[in-house]
């Protein structure tokens, strides 16, 4: 599995003082192997030993915006052949920027054309995933500097949250774990750059989403050689990983139906109307099933 980040300065390592940095800083505040990219190929490579192949390749800028994105991402995606590309951008583009008047680099309506076009340009390759990492709130001295700078950076995200599909697009939600009241947690002191702790978040989260591909295609893999229980094991555990991936949503319904497991195809069924999750193929596999056996086999 290829993995590419398409990202901003947040996927970076970063000194303590980015505009006084001297080589003989003794420790940065965020070292190579402290970003997120780097944990996550760490923990991969550990876990995984190879087996499949692993590689991690980051392409993260500073003061890269949406548009920059959009602009590499022919690139990124052609060239590269990545099986998951990671998009963490928007701070800069929703930023009020004083030598622009209080303006933003990128208005909302543009980061939508410019986010639709690379999903436009990702059904060219439509085995390849995407992972879209949100924007984190800032703290309440920035939101006194920048009136309205949370309201802002929530409205990108509901940008990008609207074109999460669980099924090709993913989603890292940052405002569920970062308190504009205690952004230290998880910011360095500029308040919207990741500190180590916050490298640490992203990856775990990161992490869930990228084994549970890996095994759902170790599960396709052994299922088209007609080993269903060993199918079964892999689908399993990527769901445990995160269950809210509907590709393998679909394969368990389908191996649940082949080896006729009553109690945990109903179990199935109940998580996903209990999550509301909406997707044709899965909606169409539970009418068959609740049609044809009437809720058993």
């Amino acid at each position: 599995m290829r993995i590419l980040v398409a990202g901003d300065s947040l996927g970076l390592p970063r000194p303590n003082r980015i505009n006084n940095y001297s080589p003989d800083e003794t420790e940065l505040a965020v070292a190579y192997e402290n970003t997120y990219s780097s944990i996550v190929n760490k923990n991969l490579l550990e876990h995984f030993k190879m087996d499949p192949f692993i590689e991690m390749i980051n392409r993260s800028r500073r003061f890269q915006t949406m548009k920059n994105v959009y602009e590499e991402f022919t690139d990124h995606l052609f060239f590269y052949e990545p099986d998951v590309i990671i998009i963490q951008v928007g701070i800069v583009d929703c930023w009020f920027r004083e030598s622009l008047n209080g303006k933003q680099m990128v208005d909302k309506v543009s980061f939508e054309k410019y986010l639709s076009n690379i999903l436009m340009l990702l059904n060219m390759r439509p085995l390849c995933k995407l992972i879209i990492i949100g924007i984190s709130p800032t703290s309440k001295k920035m939101e006194k500097k920048f009136v309205g700078i949370n309201s802002e950076i929530r409205l990108y995200n509901e940008i990008l949250k609207a074109h999460v599909d669980n099924k090709n697009v993913f989603y890292v939600d940052m405002e569920k774990h970062v308190d504009s009241e205690q952004t230290q947690r998880y910011l360095l002191p500029d308040d919207h750059h990741l500190n180590r702790d916050g490298n640490k978040l992203v990856a775990e989260q990161l992490i869930c989403i990228l084994k549970g591909f890996i095994f759902t295609n170790l599960g396709i893999q052994k299922h088209n050689k007609g080993k269903s229980r060993e199918a079964l094991n892999y689908f399993t555990k990527s769901f445990k990983e995160y269950p809210m991936n509907t590709d393998n949503i679909c394969n368990l319904l389908i191996i649940y139906y082949e080896i006729k497991d009553k109690v945990e195809m109903n179990l199935l069924i109940d998580y996903v109307k209990d999550n509301n999750i909406k997707d044709k193929e899965i909606s169409g596999i539970i009418s068959v099933f609740e049609m044809e056996n009437n809720n058993s086999f």
